[in-house]
């Protein structure tokens, strides 16, 4: 197993609450907001080797909607520049929506789509 599985985008989300899976969209968010930075600075190149290292197969329906939702959002250019990222173009809405904050019913279109309220 790889040692990287552990990270939250790998974790089992059995019993997880609407806090959990914000949580699991900032760090989304973060990750794909940094990596626009790959240029010029050490985070965005971390960054962008973390998301190039990303296997997409061992995520829950759940985060890779989050993660195409936050990719397409932030910096839609990923999806091609990384091939491990095309698998995501398949994705289909989830079938249960998935709120991430209980005070807030909006969100962008792209979320929406994708049957996510944030």
């Amino acid at each position: 197993m790889n040692e990287n599985k552990t990270r939250i985008y790998y974790q089992n989300q059995d019993g997880w609450t609407e806090s959990d899976y914000n949580a699991l969209h900032r760090y989304i968010s973060k990750m794909i907001e940094h990596s626009k930075d790959s240029v010029g600075s050490y985070d965005g190149r971390i960054r962008l080797y973390e998301i190039k290292d990303l296997d997409i197969e061992e995520m829950t329906d759940e985060t890779k909607v989050l993660l195409y939702c936050a990719i397409l959002s932030q910096n839609p250019a990923l999806i091609d520049e990384c091939e491990n990222l095309y698998k995501l173009k398949t994705i289909s809405p989830l079938t249960k929506r998935l709120i991430l904050n209980p005070f807030k019913r909006t969100g962008s279109a792209i979320y929406r789509r994708y049957n996510v309220l944030y």
